[in-house]
């Protein structure tokens, strides 16, 4: 049979979408990472399901709630709204959005028509914090492809509408504004489309990018200069000394090298210690407003290995065929040899014990592994 459900998969972004302006406002440098993750395609399904009000192809249970959720808000919305007037819909709204000398476009989840007035609406299905219209980049962008698509429109009110948060966020912008909006969206993507082909074979000038929280969505997070450059701010702050100016990526300075290892180290350590504390607070019930607490699941150590190979054995799996399964620490075994010797001798017996293993030519040894203290 075949289904009705639109398959929102296969969409194309445009290079500057407007999903993505906030970021790209913040720094001009973002790109976003590509590629899906669950929470995004949990998002479709729940999209693909509105479009048609109908959520027979959803998941599981916690999808069809934000699915009923969101038909909830909206319709109260709507209803309250209206106030009794007939109204156009159109779902899924392809907005191209002329800015001059550059553009953007979109796909908006849903316009309801009433005269000279709209609502424009977007889903949100996740748990993040989201701008309010009139200050969010992407309402803003969606509200310029929308009056230039339809030119009757002198009044749009923008919804977002956010079960996860219990929220409901709007905010009115007249044709009137029209103007300003084009110019503020034009000024983000043209210095987007400036900055961001540096990245191309080198990296842009640190001025031109702005390290923020939202530094973990971009592609570039792991070698750009930017958050390097925080880092030689952290140890000049700390010990006022005077880094020589050069490519922190690449430094050949070894008073720079140095001082940015002990900066990676400390900064290291007290990662781990945030990182820690963060999941602590979330498992006793603290709620973060853009992150969630996930399982990463447990791990499994076998206490009894006597008891382990009987019972493989009972699922005919060989004792030989077992032992290749596993990684025996070497220096453990050895450190065992040498409890069994007496007095005096155990270091030697365990010596004698590692030549003999690597006479016998079982043994892989990895390249040596160093570290600075």
């Amino acid at each position: 049979m075949e289904s009705n459900t639109p398959d929102h998969s296969s969409r194309g972004h445009a290079p500057f979408s407007p999903s993505s302006l906030k970021y790209v406002a913040g720094c001009s440098g973002y790109e976003g990472r590509s590629g899906t993750n669950a929470a995004a395609e949990k998002g479709t399904r729940i999209h693909e399901a509105l479009e048609v009000r109908d959520p027979s192809a959803l998941h599981d249970e916690d999808e069809v709630m934000i699915y009923e959720a969101i038909v909830k808000q909206e319709d109260e919305y709507t209803k309250n709204y209206a106030k009794g007037q007939e109204y156009k819909e159109e779902n899924e709204i392809l907005l191209d959005v002329d800015l001059d000398s550059t553009n953007t476009w979109g796909t908006c989840d849903r316009l309801l028509t009433f005269g000279n007035k709209a609502i424009l609406a977007d889903y949100k299905t996740g748990v993040s914090e989201i701008d309010p219209p009139r200050s969010n980049w992407q309402a803003r962008a969606y509200t310029v492809g929308a009056f230039q698509k339809y030119p009757e429109l002198d009044e749009i009110t923008f919804v977002f509408y956010i079960p996860v948060r219990n929220e409901v966020l709007e905010g009115t912008f007249t044709r009137e504004e029209l103007p300003l909006l084009v110019k503020q969206l034009a000024d983000v993507i043209r210095n987007g489309e400036k900055v961001r082909p540096q990245w191309d074979g080198g990296f842009p000038e640190v001025d031109a990018l702005s390290p923020s929280v939202n530094c973990r969505f971009c592609k570039h997070e792991e070698y750009c200069p930017s958050l390097g450059g925080l880092a030689v701010e952290i140890v000049q702050r700390i010990s006022g000394d005077n880094l020589p100016k050069e490519n922190i990526e690449d430094p050949t300075d070894p008073n720079t090298v140095e001082h940015l290892y002990i900066v990676a180290k400390v900064v290291e350590n007290w990662a781990k210690r945030i990182k820690e504390k963060a999941v602590t607070l979330a498992k006793e019930g603290v709620e973060f407003q853009n992150l969630k607490l996930r399982s990463m699941g447990a791990t499994r150590k076998c206490t009894d290995n006597m008891k382990l190979l009987e019972i493989a054995k009972e699922y005919d799996l060989e004792q030989e065929d077992l032992l290749n399964l596993i990684s025996i620490p070497l220096k453990k075994v050895a450190n065992a040899v040498g409890d069994n010797a007496p007095k005096g001798e155990k270091g030697e017996k365990s010596r004698s014990f590692l030549d003999a293993v690597e006479n016998n030519g079982i043994i892989e040894t990895s390249e040596e592994r160093f570290t600075l203290s």
